[in-house]
């Protein structure tokens, strides 16, 4: 597994998933790419290595690819990294650093081109700029992805573009997609790579508020023997509580995605869906379906997962997410 996640609060909740996996020998955790989209430089980097420390898989590499979004996200979800940097318990948590970041991009490649055919499953929870810039430059590479698990796109739900900040946005386009639509229609039409989406519509039904954050605060209170895994307890807590819950909109979007890798037992059936990415600028980052009305010169089968199994099964994976149980 190879986890391109963009810095934000829940993009960690995904590291927190794929390192329990690895440490049960579920998963062959690689690395993880950090891309500098939903957070500030050098914070996202900070924190994933302080997040791999506590973790205990400071042995998987922490990458940053030098990509850029085409369409940046705004500094005011940016500045939630910041936020979540001067936690007081993960400010004053040290652990060692490299002085310069690794390549990710470089890294990507070579771990692709070593690879065995079709062995590599790509999580994403950002947008998929880099692994377009890789293929794109080294398309024989292709083969060696499986598969791709990608929180992105709004299917029979508006998007989540804030047009309070922009009233030019549209109402359609998800951030992952919008933050740049012409490498995830390049993704779409010139790659056959297995696409596993996890939209808006699956994602908006996972709320911050509510179970999880009970269950989160009863984790803090647990007696813990390991003092590394009560400190993230403490870190994890306080950043839902003071970035997230405070923003009503916020859902477990990343979360949903990653957690699929662990309990895919609770999530319904997926839908196989023809899909383009629209790259005008009226409904620029749009996921359309066909027959949506939008024209398109393409048309990519993607397995779409819009719901969880049950609402019990909602219930479920919020408390194994909530307690980390993988």
């Amino acid at each position: 597994v190879i986890f391109a996640q963009d810095g934000g609060v829940d993009d960690y909740m995904g590291t927190i998933i794929l390192a329990e996996m690895h440490k049960k020998k579920k998963i062959d955790f690689l690395g993880e790419i950090v891309l500098n989209g939903d957070s500030v430089l050098p914070y996202s980097m900070e924190i994933t290595y302080k997040f791999h420390a506590l973790l205990g898989i400071a042995d998987i590499p922490v990458l940053l690819s030098k990509a850029r979004m085409y369409n940046a996200f705004p500094y005011c979800y940016r500045r939630d990294t910041m936020n979540l940097a001067n936690i007081d318990t993960l400010a004053e948590f040290s652990c060692p650093m490299p002085k310069e970041p690794l390549d990710g991009d470089e890294w990507l490649r070579e771990q692709l081109q070593s690879a065995g055919e079709k062995s590599i499953t790509y999580v994403c929870t950002a947008s998929l700029t880099n692994l377009a810039d890789v293929l794109q430059s080294s398309p024989e590479l292709e083969r060696k992805i499986g598969s791709i698990i990608w929180m992105a796109g709004a299917i029979n739900v508006k998007g989540n573009l804030d047009r309070e900040i922009y009233k030019g946005w549209n109402d359609k386009a998800e951030w992952n997609v919008f933050a740049d639509p012409l490498a995830a229609s390049w993704i779409f039409e010139h790659t056959a790579i297995e696409m596993n989406m996890f939209p808006l519509d699956i994602a908006d039904k996972a709320p911050v508020d509510g179970q999880f954050m009970i269950e989160l605060e009863q984790q803090t209170s647990r007696e813990c023997s390991d003092p590394n895994r009560a400190m993230l307890n403490d870190i994890v807590y306080k950043a839902y509580k003071d970035i997230c819950v405070s923003q009503p909109y916020y859902r477990l979007w990343d979360t949903v995605a990653v957690a699929f890798l662990a309990m895919p037992e609770l999530y319904a059936s997926p839908e196989r869906m023809q899909l383009a990415v629209v790259t005008t600028s009226e409904q620029e980052g749009w996921t359309a379906v066909r027959g949506s009305g939008v024209k398109s010169a393409y048309w990519r089968e993607v397995k779409v997962f819009m719901d969880f199994s049950s609402d019990q099964a909602l219930e479920k994976f919020i408390h194994l997410v909530a307690t980390h149980t993988f």
